[in-house]
């Protein structure tokens, strides 16, 4: 047992060696350990015994100023977390003078970035709630700046509230505040991530200088990148040649980051060649590219396969002394494989090395997606093993593709041991996996298998999606079971998915195979009642229908058929124009 010490001064040093020697050593029972907090919380100096009757110790509040001290240390150092910033916030309102707006300011902030592993949860509605607290205290009190707005307004914006985030920037006004720029940003952000670009354009064109704001160069790509993303790369590309010619005026010239934004916007929207010679006017402008420009580039133009160009832009990257990354010669490995020049994307992997990058994960892929392609699977799974054995470990994604190239081969047996390695690695198979797996064991004919695995992938909580029941019920297709497949696609619907194109191609395709004519034809009949349009594949299986009944199909052809291709694309197509 503990030698029980009277509190005091003199017993806190002895209390604190008693405690630091004997809990390291786990020699401290529940009940000497009991025993001991009961001694230490009275003789911690500058604590006072608790008052009899009561059971909790008065909390000692620190001074104002020292409360500032602590929380602008902790922000300008980084070490002040969202949960410690929530305990700040309520120690320091209640007794705030004017100046601690800016230190409840910079709580606001931290407690709005909490990452999603913090236990503060919802940092941005929380902050809300923390500015509420501030605007019942009062303007004498503690009265918020403009930043402190910023930070509500893009609280707002985050929570998918722009309704509100207007109604904070009208209060601005009320309060007689000067808006800055960053307020706008917000705005603009959660206004091109709606799609309204429209109005974000109206607010950096108009708006902003009418209130005395100009718009600086992350205005601008804000905007730029809405643009983009809605795929208006030519209003884009007029805003940037507009910040150009306002850099003569002296206002916002473009930077790297604006050209980058529209580059790949063009990419995207498969206008290589205008992307390049938005590159070409970068350099003309003596705007230095940058890796993300030079890594944009060489991924459209391989994706475009103009691999001589993007070995070009390499070189000139090189010259320029910008160092290629593994993002750079993984686009250039991915062109050379899709091309099929798997010499080429050797070379490219050995001065990948040579230049002192390892392999990732995603080079890895790359080379096992090649060779299963090509069905040189071994040679696929000998890359695997070599990742298992000395390189990165695969991920999911990796045994996706080997799993593929087994299951395209039907080498049943050697995806059944890969799905055992997958999970004593501690990898679940995802749907995309699970989905494999029921197509490769439905191709070999073996139908009741693959339904054992769709079941086994709903017993491991993954709810099938439309591509796993189109698999299974193009399986039973196969087998000629079209009842069995008939029942999945009313389960599939009854469960609210809804089947697309693909699935009821499937299904005709079943019963016109099957010869089962009228229930084709009804199939094709319920599928256009859904507001499902019909593709190439799917007239091209009903005329066939059509012309196997010989005896019914003059009379079709006069009534049904014309309907349904009208009901495609308002043209009436003649049968020898389809292709059969």
């Amino acid at each position: 047992m503990l030698r029980r010490v009277r509190p005091g001064r003199s017993s806190w040093p002895q209390l604190k060696r008693i405690g630091g020697e004997r809990v390291p050593l786990g020699s401290l029972c529940r009940e000497e350990a009991r025993q001991l907090c009961d001694e230490l919380l009275p003789a911690i100096p500058g604590q006072s015994p608790t008052p009899s009757g009561s059971s909790t110790p008065p909390i000692m509040s620190r001074p104002c100023w020292e409360l500032e001290r602590v929380i602008g240390e902790g922000c300008r150092s980084g070490n002040l977390g969202p949960e410690d910033a929530l305990h700040l916030f309520d120690e320091l309102l209640p007794q705030a003078r004017p100046a601690s707006v800016y230190a409840l300011t910079q709580l606001l902030t931290v407690v709005a970035r909490a990452p999603a592993s913090s236990r503060v949860r919802y940092g941005p509605a929380l902050a809300v709630s923390l500015f509420n607290r501030m605007a019942r205290a009062g303007a004498k009190m503690v009265a918020p700046t403009i930043y402190t707005y910023s930070i509500l307004i893009g609280c707002c914006c985050q929570a998918g509230r722009l309704d509100l985030s207007f109604a904070a920037f009208g209060q601005i006004f009320k309060t007689g505040l000067r808006v800055n720029v960053i307020t706008f940003t917000h705005l603009l952000r959660a206004l091109c991530a709606e799609k309204r670009t429209s109005d974000a354009m109206d607010i950096v064109l108009r708006r902003m200088p009418e209130l005395g704001c100009t718009p600086n160069v992350f205005s601008y790509s804000t905007l730029l990148k809405g643009l983009c993303d809605e795929k208006k790369s030519h209003k884009a590309l007029e805003l940037l040649h507009m910040m150009a010619v306002d850099e003569d005026k002296g206002k916002c010239p473009p930077n790297v980051v604006s050209y980058n934004t529209v580059i790949d916007g063009f990419f995207k929207q498969g206008e290589v060649e205008k992307a390049y010679i938005l590159y070409r006017e970068m350099l003309d402008h003596g705007i230095l590219p940058d890796v993300v420009t030079y890594n944009s580039i060489i991924d459209g133009l391989c994706k475009g396969k103009a691999l001589n160009k993007a070995n070009e832009v390499l070189q000139q990257m090189i010259g320029k002394g910008v160092i290629p990354d593994n993002f750079t010669y993984n686009n250039l490995i991915h062109g050379y494989c899709s091309l099929g020049q798997w010499k080429e994307a050797l070379r490219m992997l050995k001065q990948m090395c040579r230049d002192g990058h390892e392999p990732d994960v995603v080079t890895y892929n790359l080379l096992i997606d090649y060779h299963c392609k090509n069905g040189r699977c071994t040679e696929a799974r000998k890359i695997f093993d070599y990742m298992v054995e000395r390189g990165p470990k695969p991920v999911v994604e990796t045994y996706r593709i080997l799993l593929h190239g087994y299951g395209t081969k039907g080498a049943l047996a050697e995806m059944d041991d890969l799905i055992s390695l997958m999970v004593r690695n501690d990898i679940p198979p995802d749907h995309h996996v699970f989905t494999i797996l029921i197509s490769a064991y439905a191709k070999c004919g073996m139908v009741d298998e693959a339904m054992l695995i769709f079941d086994k992938m709903r017993q491991q909580g993954l709810a099938p999606d439309v591509v796993s029941y189109s698999t299974i019920i193009h399986g039973y297709c196969l087998a000629g079971k079209m009842d069995e497949a008939m029942k999945l696609l009313d389960a599939m619907v009854s469960i609210g998915l809804k089947p697309n194109g693909i699935s009821y191609n499937i299904l005709i395709n079943g019963y016109c195979k099957t010869g089962r004519v009228q229930d084709a034809l009804t199939l094709f009949s319920q599928m256009l009642s859904k507001g499902i349009k019909p593709d190439t594949i799917t007239y091209h299986m009903t005329w066939q229908v059509l012309f196997q009944a010989v005896g019914t199909a003059a009379g079709l052809l006069q009534g049904n058929s014309v309907k349904m291709i009208k009901s495609g694309n308002g043209t009436v197509e003649h049968p020898g124009n389809l292709a059969m």
